[in-house]
């Protein structure tokens, strides 16, 4: 008999999702579901893999009631940072796709849910910010994410933990599973990808008030994230909820990823400086004191020059086997 939990893991076709179900998978019974098909890539147990849109609530119920998972980990949603995109997007695919998970947990008496939230639920701040400090989302990505933590603190029959990500970075190495958007619109991916190949890198924005001009951003490993959510996991055989920040816990410049990049690859890297974007925060860096007290997690993956190397490893692949990687007009 398996007495292994149930884990099932929506948006598991994108990038954390698609980490996480390799990192879990001899761990736990994990299901996967995406509203589409995962990337020829990923190798996963297509028996335990589900299409749906979590719009779709009646498909979603057949699902739920199929599986009836001990833990639910909701990835699925928007996560982009692009003022571009329509706000009612956004509150569609992250918070009216959460409260069809909610009321379907709760109908069908499904106790448990970690949420993939978000840093951009803070107000901005200079120094590192804490659960406590407070919230003010300037993007309608952290407005919609801030609307779905509320859902859940409502809803005192489901436990959850709420992990605030911070900017999510690298691959897996084994199995070699990483980040591929469509657009990709992320520093690291964008800069490591047009590095190897000797294109131009764009960085938005040189005059915020920081010690260089260029953003300051809090980078995290895609292997701690695992970890965090596994410990997370664990976390509900203590019957509590819990919000924590999920971050390496310093701070890196955008044109010092640039530098390190160029030590790495002992390379001239090329970039030219772009007009801001709307809805960035100059500095974002997190204190994960509360993480290391109440999951015991701490980063172990997440200097910048593991990120890079794992990175630099990621691309290599995608340019070997002719993966096509489409860039965005903005990048956070």
């Amino acid at each position: 008999m398996n007495n292994k939990k149930k884990i099932l893991i929506t948006g598991s076709a994108g990038y954390i999702g698609s980490c996480l179900s390799a990192y879990l998978e001899k761990k736990f019974k994990v299901y996967t579901l995406d509203k589409k098909k995962q990337k020829n890539f990923i190798k996963k147990n297509k028996k335990n893999f589900f299409i749906c849109n979590l719009l779709n609530k009646r498909k979603l119920e057949k699902i739920l009631s199929l599986i009836k998972p001990d833990v639910i980990v909701h990835l699925a949603g928007k996560s982009t940072v692009n003022e571009n995109i329509k706000k009612n997007k956004y509150y569609l695919d992250n918070v009216q796709a959460t409260r069809n998970i909610i009321e379907l947990m709760k109908k069908l008496n499904i106790k448990n849910i970690i949420f993939s939230s978000t840093a951009a639920v803070y107000a901005p701040k200079k120094n590192k910010i804490k659960e406590i400090d407070k919230l003010g989302p300037i993007s309608s990505y952290g407005k919609t994410k801030l609307k779905v933590e509320r859902l859940l603190n409502k809803n005192k029959n489901i436990k959850h933990v709420i992990l605030r990500f911070f900017n999510v970075s690298s691959c897996l190495a084994k199995p070699l599973v990483g980040e591929f958007h469509n657009p990709e619109t992320h520093l690291i991916p964008i800069s490591v990808f047009k590095a190897l190949k000797g294109d131009k890198i764009n960085i938005f924005g040189k005059d915020y008030p920081t010690k260089d001009g260029t953003c300051v951003r809090d980078y995290i490993h895609v292997k701690d994230i695992c970890i965090a959510i596994h410990k997370s996991i664990n976390f509900f055989k203590k019957k509590q909820n819990l919000t924590i920040n999920i971050g390496n816990g310093k701070g890196i410049t955008n044109r010092e990823i640039l530098l390190n990049l160029k030590k790495i690859l002992k390379k001239k890297i090329n970039y030219k400086f772009m007009q801001k974007r709307k809805g960035d925060h100059p500095y974002l860096i997190c204190n994960i004191s509360k993480a290391k007290r109440k999951i015991n997690w701490k980063p172990k993956y997440s200097k910048v020059i593991n990120i890079l190397n794992d990175e630099i490893k990621w691309s290599k692949y995608l340019i070997k086997n002719k993966f096509i990687r489409k860039f965005a007009n903005v990048q956070k």
